[in-house]
């Protein structure tokens, strides 16, 4: 299968969806981006039947077997990526999917996160206040603050006040992949990285577009910055991301 992606998204992604029967009884998807991690899923991924949402995991390129493990798992929607593209492609891919099966929500998780059950209660219990997105935050309230290596810590520090500069948000952890988002107002949105820096994407057009943002602590702080270990220059390419998202929208004098 082909995911091709309407106006709005700039990309197209290579996919192949195993199975595709929403449940319209559900108005919430909850996504789950993998990539070779299909023992982790194995382990995992059954306490999330109960959710109360659909479950869309997004195969990355996997080359592990992970489709061996889900095919076991009839009531589980299954994307996968021809190669491994990213957390950002991932992302696109689910707001496809979410927004073509009429889900009225996504909630996004970590595989690293594995407090599932409670984590999809808090984001779902914020999110019916009326915010259009809400931010799990990795930083905010862990107790393992002091592990963290000092530098994953100054990064993040470092792109969330260049946010708050743009933006006016307070986002302590804004490379988090755990968050609700209303399908909808992602619409008039050209989220185009593959990577993490559509996270950054999304918070200065989220204030481009007028949308109400809410953080709260995450269940578990685990996996806080890995993510730039997989970069060469992380600061420097994300903040490059945030100056063209700067100039691209421009809230002062815009008409939108």
């Amino acid at each position: 299968m082909h995911v091709g992606l309407r106006p709005g998204f700039a990309l197209n992604i290579p996919g192949r969806l195993i199975s595709i029967g929403a449940n319209m009884n559900s108005r919430t998807l909850i996504i789950l981006p993998f990539y070779n991690q299909g023992k982790f899923i194995k382990n995992s991924i059954p306490v999330l039947k109960e959710s109360g949402g659909d479950i869309l995991v997004v195969d990355d390129g996997s080359t592990d077997g992970t489709f061996e493990v889900i095919k076991d798992y009839p009531w589980i929607k299954y994307i996968k990526h021809e190669h491994n593209l990213g957390i950002g492609a991932s992302f696109i891919t689910a707001y496809e999917y979410a927004r073509d099966y009429g889900y009225e929500v996504m909630i996004t998780l970590d595989h690293r996160n594995v407090s599932y059950k409670e984590e999809i209660s808090q984001l779902m219990e914020n999110i019916a206040y009326g915010y259009d997105i809400v931010n799990s935050s990795r930083i905010l309230e862990n107790f393992n603050y002091r592990d963290i290596p000092p530098h994953r810590i100054q990064i993040s520090e470092v792109l969330s006040a260049a946010l708050k500069d743009i933006t006016g948000f307070d986002i302590t952890d804004p490379l988090s992949g755990i968050r609700a988002v209303r399908t909808e107002s992602l619409r008039h949105m050209e989220l185009t990285e593959f990577n993490h820096g559509l996270f950054l994407q999304l918070w200065i057009q989220a204030y481009y577009f007028g949308l109400s943002i809410l953080e709260i602590p995450a269940r578990t702080g685990r996996g806080f910055g890995e993510e730039l270990t997989s970069y060469n220059d992380p600061l420097g390419s994300f903040m490059a991301i945030i100056e063209a998202e700067r100039y691209l929208y421009n809230r002062e004098g815009a008409d939108h």
